[in-house]
């Protein structure tokens, strides 16, 4: 039962652990995070845009496009803190990007643990 519960969270088989997500952003992943703005801005990914889960629950993804991502792109990457609310973002978008979707297991937090930066700001959605 908590495997279930876990895999509808995380989007199991849909995780990428810290190096395979920088990996990915390397090749061209759209990157975006779901955090709420005021956390968004105490330090994000390089080149991450600010849609957070709320909007995603709401709008689909016509949120992602009205944030100017490119929902073409081969893959993109959900971020939160935890990679709880990124991996409820996995599942909303499912249906309309497929398997393109992946969840940053453990979120920034994994991320800044590998010594990976996260540097103020980013991009806000508007």
């Amino acid at each position: 039962m908590m495997n279930f519960l876990k895999s509808l969270l995380f989007g199991a088989g849909h995780g990428l652990g810290p190096d395979a997500a920088a990996s990915a952003i390397n090749a061209g992943a759209q990157v975006i995070d779901v955090r709420e703005p005021q956390e968004f801005a105490g330090g994000a990914i390089a080149g991450s845009i600010n849609v957070p889960l709320g909007r995603i629950q709401q709008q689909g993804l016509a949120a992602l496009r009205d944030a100017g991502i490119d929902t073409d792109a081969p893959t993109l990457l959900l971020v939160c803190r935890s990679g709880a609310r990124s991996g409820s973002a996995c599942l909303a978008l499912r249906e309309a990007l497929g398997d393109r979707t992946k969840n940053l297991a453990g979120g920034v937090t994994a991320w800044g643990s590998r010594g990976l930066p996260l540097p103020p700001g980013g991009r806000l959605s508007t």
